[in-house]
């Protein structure tokens, strides 16, 4: 099963929005994720002023 990966987006205009998402991709000009439910959503990065994830992209998990 896949790990959740919270995404916060703060937009320009102060608002706040939270995605659940269990893939995320970024490059510089769109953040792009794959939701729990299924859908995909798709941000271009110049209306967002910062965005933050629960955990990095592609993040190795290590056990030991």
């Amino acid at each position: 099963m896949n790990e959740v990966n919270i995404v916060t987006v703060r937009w320009w205009d102060g608002y706040m929005e939270t995605f659940e998402c269990s893939e995320v991709r970024f490059g510089s000009d769109l953040l792009w994720m794959r939701l729990t439910n299924g859908k995909n959503r798709h941000i271009p990065v110049k209306y967002v002023r910062w965005y933050s994830m629960s955990k990095e992209s592609h993040e190795p998990v290590i056990e030991g």
